[in-house]
């Protein structure tokens, strides 16, 4: 339960097949329909227009792999 009140909101943006910005929104997990993507911040800029490459967030994925470690 403690781990739900502490879980931090992140800012996603919502992309068009073209590649614009639909939506922003900001929330404790990522939508499961639609093409989000999470960003680094909320810009209302970025409504209709293309998604900056550096707004993107990149998430290390081997953070939550196991691995295994010699006996």
């Amino acid at each position: 339960m403690l781990n739900a009140l502490l879980k931090r909101r992140r800012c996603y943006a919502q992309l068009s097949p073209q590649g614009l910005c639909l939506a922003l929104w900001e929330l404790k997990d990522a939508p499961r329909q639609g093409h989000w993507v999470e960003v680094c911040e909320m810009e209302p800029r970025w409504i209709g227009k293309p998604l900056p490459a550096s707004a993107r967030v990149i998430r290390n994925a081997r953070r939550n792999q196991w691995r295994l470690l010699p006996a």
